[in-house]
């Protein structure tokens, strides 16, 4: 990197946490820190829901993806859509009406306090997992770029993402999200730029040579449930995945609930889907054109293990090698501060959603004396930093996997939130499960997945974990509920799909 390259990395990070600084002067309130005082406008709240699913493994597993398989990823936006309106539709209006803070807070009202415990506790073992293939993510590509060890890289970045998500709570994750939303779209223009203006023809030859090996397909009809690049496997177990994570996953609800009404959380939603279609799109692209730059000028992908079939053994690897061979100057620093952007716009939301369930659902829940306001804001302060050390050592797991990040990502994102799923369509759409039900019904669902992979016997691909584990907990929970009591009104009355509070 040349010195123009580390002075834009460093006044983005300056940004960064000038921001956190400036957010961190209203926090005199839980409410303040943990939801905005449900004063953010939407359409920040909206770039920040896209922002928080579009981590550094998005921005260096996209263009990998483009490459190898061209634009067939994109058929999962619309998996995406049907999870987003399925989240309009049924759990929107409980989380606004009933002034929530956290999503498992819904759980006690319509169950008791030992449902919410674990629906909780579904959502952190997820985010766990999670932020160690965020951290990763971001290690890999600054690593290869500035030739540090990837133990170093994990460490900066989790440190700059602790201290300004500590700071400022959740305006600052919102406004910064924005701007590293923004960021992002820069980093990869200047890598479209670069790509187009290194050959005669520009982006017309790329297109084409994309187009002569087959990349620019969008749609594949075939039923291939082992692949995410098959049309019914996007629609229905990406749909049922992005439904349990939009609907059930704090660091998206918090969002909806930082809206001022239902009608602002709507609109957030649709624009957060709208957001990240356009920057899938562009990172898919960005691959494509790489496979058109690097097919017209084979020699120069010497340094990259390149398979039989055409496709890169490890298609993470494609931008960073991109960055440090071909980008000039200038637009080096731009892709790295987008890759920085990528990587912290996740981090900062899941340590601040990790602070806030173990501050609201277990400190202040089971505080055996009252918790004041300062109290709760120095808990979750230091939580935010025990879960960023903790996420620090899950990411040296995740390099120690090799595994790719993308698949990585998906497979341990529907071994938690499938169950969490089944546990909030009980409560919203069946009013005859029990608290019993529930809470038993989605732990034999977790053992189920848990036992059966293990065995061996349970043979379904990871991404359709959700569409298959969400509906058996549902049917393990009613059937244990019909053996029990019906549930009594106060757990019904405004808290279930067919029934409205008074």
């Amino acid at each position: 990197m040349s010195p123009i390259d580390w002075v834009i990395v460093v006044l983005y990070a300056l940004a960064v946490l000038a921001i956190g600084w400036a957010a961190s002067r209203k926090q005199t309130s839980t409410d303040e820190y943990f939801r905005g005082s449900r004063q953010l406008p939407w359409w920040a709240i909206g770039f920040s829901i896209i922002a928080t699913s579009f981590s550094a493994a998005s921005l260096l597993g996209g263009p990998g993806e483009g490459f190898n398989y061209g634009l067939l990823y994109l058929q999962l936006q619309l998996g995406d859509l049907i999870g987003y309106a399925l989240v309009i539709l049924l759990f929107l209006p409980f989380f606004m009406r009933l002034n929530l803070t956290t999503a498992y807070e819904y759980l006690e009202q319509r169950f008791d306090a030992k449902t919410r415990s674990l629906g909780s506790l579904c959502f952190l073992l997820f985010v766990i997992a999670r932020l160690g293939g965020l951290l990763y993510a971001a290690s890999l590509a600054v690593s290869t770029i500035v030739g540090i060890p990837i133990d170093l890289a994990i460490f900066i970045v989790g440190a700059v993402s602790i201290v300004y998500t500590i700071t400022g709570g959740i305006a600052a994750v919102i406004w910064t999200d924005v701007l590293q939303f923004g960021m992002i779209f820069v980093g990869l223009a200047a890598g479209i730029w670069t790509a187009a203006t290194a050959v005669p023809g520009g982006i017309g030859e790329l297109w084409s040579a994309a187009s002569a090996a087959g990349k620019l397909s969008v749609i594949n009809p075939s039923w291939e449930p082992d692949s995410i690049r098959s049309l019914p496997t996007a629609v229905f177990a990406y749909g049922m995945l992005a439904f349990a994570v939009a609907g059930t996953n704090q660091q998206s609800v918090q969002r909806y609930v930082s809206c001022a009404d239902i009608q602002s959380g709507r609109k957030a939603i649709l624009l957060g889907w709208f957001s990240g279609l356009i920057g899938v799109a562009a990172t898919l692209v960005l691959g494509v054109l790489l496979y058109g730059f690097y097919s017209l000028n084979p020699t120069l992908l010497s340094g990259l293990v390149v398979t039989p079939e055409g496709t890169l053994e490890t298609a993470d690897s494609i931008l960073p090698y991109f960055i440090v061979n071909q980008v000039p100057p200038g637009a080096s620093g731009l892709l790295v501060a987008a890759i920085f952007a990528a990587a912290m716009s996740s981090i900062d939301s899941a340590l601040h959603s990790l602070a806030t369930c173990m501050t609201v659902d277990f400190y202040q829940r089971y505080s055996p004396s009252a918790v004041s306001e300062s109290q709760s804001l120095k808990v979750a302060q230091w939580l935010i930093g025990i879960w960023g050390i903790l996420g620090i050592f899950s990411a040296f797991y995740v390099a120690s996997t090799g595994e790719d990040l993308l698949p990585f990502l998906i497979e341990y994102t529907a071994m938690f939130l499938g169950p969490l799923l089944g546990l909030f369509l009980m409560g919203v759409l069946l009013p005859r499960v029990n608290a019993n039900g529930a809470f038993y019904g989605t732990i034999a669902a977790v053992i189920f997945l848990v036992v059966g992979n293990g065995m061996g016997w349970l043979s379904f691909p990871g991404i359709w974990r959700s569409a298959v584990i969400a509906p058996i907990a549902v049917g393990l929970g009613l059937l244990i509920s019909l053996l029990g009591n019906v549930p009594g009104e106060k757990s019904l009355q405004g808290l279930t799909f067919w029934s409205k509070r008074d």
